[in-house]
């Protein structure tokens, strides 16, 4: 049994400690893919110590502790999904009309108004879109690697990619020329 397994096998008995060192050891991989999935939101930490609230409660679940990694990942997607299906918002149509107004001086603040944006409309797609948008577009792996992941066809993977890519374009353009129309009215 390698030391990975003696710590889970311990955390899952309740020895805190043992659940300290998983804790240590996936912390950052939690904190990424919680990240992934919530975008640029403050609670992010408090999606990550949900993740972990849930690892410690299942531990007792897992058989196959070389794939252990694969597991952490899985409940940190599932709580982020969890979370973001709970606290989805309505999409910002102000910021999304930043994502075609450049302006120099404000290079920064428009860079991370068009990343809030972006993520507000992926909040649009279907849950198995946006993992695949995030896996494919963000993360950049390959359809194969994605599938591979998930457990799912390459078929389905592109078919979801290809689906959420219209989506969020359907939404942008739509945002975009009621921008453009309400900037003649204005004028």
């Amino acid at each position: 049994m390698t030391e990975e397994a003696e710590w889970i096998v311990a955390a899952a008995n309740g020895d805190m400690t043992a659940f300290r060192k998983i804790y240590d050891q996936y912390l950052d991989q939690v904190t990424r893919t919680v990240g992934r999935y919530l975008g640029p939101r403050p609670e992010i930490e408090d999606v990550v110590q949900e993740a972990f609230i849930e690892l410690h409660r299942t531990l007792e679940r897992v058989s196959d502790y070389d794939a252990f990694g694969g597991w952490v990942y899985r409940v940190a997607r599932n709580v982020a999904i969890s979370h973001v299906r709970k606290t989805s918002t309505s999409v910002d149509l102000v910021a999304l009309q930043v994502l075609e107004e450049p302006t120099s001086q404000w290079r920064r603040l428009a860079a991370r108004q068009k990343v809030r944006a972006l993520y507000t409309a992926m909040d649009g797609l279907s849950d198995n879109q946006r993992e695949a948008i995030i896996m494919y577009e963000i993360e950049g792996h390959t359809l194969q690697q994605i599938a591979d992941q998930t457990d799912t066809s390459i078929n389905t993977i592109a078919s979801r990619v290809r689906r959420g890519r219209e989506k969020l374009l359907t939404l942008i353009e739509r945002v975009l020329s009621g921008a453009k129309e309400q900037a003649k009215e204005e004028a």
